[in-house]
């Protein structure tokens, strides 16, 4: 059979970002403490661009600070407004500045940190690197983690003044291989390894499960009351010690975004106005851009960097711009988030504010990917307020306001009749949320509350 060539044409869209819209996206989906290490590195790299001081600012009614949100055009002739060579004295409050930002520290990492100071050998530095990895969300080891240890090559005795190693660390209660044990450490950490309490963990925990306060205090020769005691200082105990670290972490947060109330009260949103550095092209470099004198080459760069940084700087204005149009949408759509929080949130799609803001849905994802917002109600992921993605899929983040009501269930339960999981469970359906007993556990293991017999008092 010969072989025919034919030329056709066909006619097809294709969406290609160019470099100025890549950058664009990027500094949009960069959270606070990602963006400040990006732009430290165009500073870096850019010799014509450079960092101005904030001004002071007078709070906001019921806030603090954030940015007059004015629109600017941007043209050759806006960054030459403050003619000035910086000074010593600014370079020495840049860096005070950014020594200033505290590390968020997962805890993995400042776990990791602490045992190459502590550990007694480099086996058991490694050993204890392992054993970190080995950590699930609520802090606990799998059961063959030792063994796992001593076949990486760590050795025996290696992987146990480890694990000795990473039982000492805080949280306490970490490096357990259950939630029994973990219990339990949380007492030796209290200075109660001989307690009644750590007594009926080590000796009678089926029995504690299943609430036998007679029968234990029959075996532990002690009265029923002295039972019921134990039980209480047991059920003050975390049941995830790893959720304690991230919870006490979240305070480094910075927000994105504030949710504040005008002098009318109306509810309003805007920008922090520190959660972007000021920047400028230095004055000095843009007038030598002038200069007869410079080579051919020469002027290139310096006009290369100057394009460079308006371009950065536009994306920056992009940036908070979407972000504090992305906030008064959440105000149009969730009114009633403002009144009682959380559990008044409504079903909403990045969809349905990507249609007030004026942008694809999934520019909104990009804008809210792990930004935080200050609420009424405290420090909330921009997450928080969507139940569903751009596409319909649920997001993770969902869950948040699940999480609370269950805390807020158990808060208000009788202490002689505590909720069961699977009560819970009904209890949500019953106001519409639909989620699995299992789902129910897992979100109160999350928050640290123990189970049902644990929380039982007579």
């Amino acid at each position: 059979m010969a072989t025919e060539f034919r030329q056709s044409q066909k006619l097809e869209q294709e969406l290609r970002l160019t470099p100025q819209l890549k950058r664009s996206l990027d500094i949009l989906q960069a959270a606070r403490m990602e963006l400040r290490e990006v732009l430290d590195a165009e500073l870096n790299s850019n010799p014509l661009l450079e960092e101005t001081p904030f001004e002071p600012e007078a709070p906001r009614p019921e806030t603090v600070g954030s940015s007059d949100g004015a629109e600017r055009d941007f043209d050759d002739d806006d960054y030459t407004d403050e003619i000035r060579t910086p000074s010593p004295a600014d370079g020495e409050k840049r860096d005070f500045f950014l020594n200033s930002i505290p590390d968020r520290q997962s805890l993995r990492e400042r776990l990791i940190n602490d045992a190459a100071i502590d550990a007694q050998d480099e086996s058991v530095a490694g050993a204890f690197e392992y054993l970190v990895g080995a950590l699930d969300e609520r802090g606990f080891l799998p059961p063959d983690a030792l063994e796992g240890a001593a076949q990486a090559g760590f050795g025996e005795a290696a992987a146990n003044a480890a694990l000795k190693l990473l039982r000492e660390s805080e949280p306490a209660g970490i490096g357990a291989f259950d939630m029994r044990g973990s219990l339990m450490l949380q007492l030796e950490r209290k200075a109660m390894g001989g307690s009644l309490a750590h007594s009926i963990l080590e000796n009678r925990y089926e029995l504690l499960m299943k609430r036998k306060v007679e029968e234990i205090a029959k075996l532990e020769n002690c009265d029923v009351s002295d039972v019921e005691n134990a039980i209480a200082q047991i059920a003050k105990l975390s049941t995830s010690p790893a959720a304690s670290f991230e919870a006490q972490a979240e305070k480094y947060i910075s927000p994105d975004l504030v949710f504040y109330k005008t002098p009318g009260g109306k509810w309003a949103a805007d920008t922090p106005k520190d959660a972007v550095p000021r920047l400028r092209i230095n004055p000095e470099y843009r007038a030598m851009s002038a200069n007869p004198k410079l080579r051919d080459d020469e002027r290139s760069y310096i006009k290369e960097k100057i394009r460079d940084g308006k371009l950065l700087m536009e994306a920056l204005e992009m940036r908070q711009k979407t972000l504090a149009k992305i906030g008064e949408a959440i105000i149009a759509k969730q009114p009633e988030f403002f009144k009682s929080g959380i559990g008044a949130l409504k079903p909403m799609t990045m969809a349905d504010v990507a249609e007030i803001v004026g942008v694809h849905p999934t520019t909104v994802g990009r804008a809210v990917a792990d930004k935080y917002a200050e609420t009424p109600f405290g420090l909330l992921p921009l997450k928080t307020f969507f139940g569903v993605g751009y596409d319909g899929a649920e997001t993770d983040l969902s869950g948040r306001a699940v999480k609370d009501r269950i805390a807020k269930m158990v808060e208000d339960e009788s202490p002689r009749s505590p909720l069961s999981d699977s009560r819970i469970a009904e209890m949500l359906e019953a106001e519409g949320v639909k989620i699995a007993r299992r789902t129910v556990a897992k979100y109160r293991e999350q928050l640290g509350i123990a189970p049902k017999n644990l929380r039982k008092r007579f």
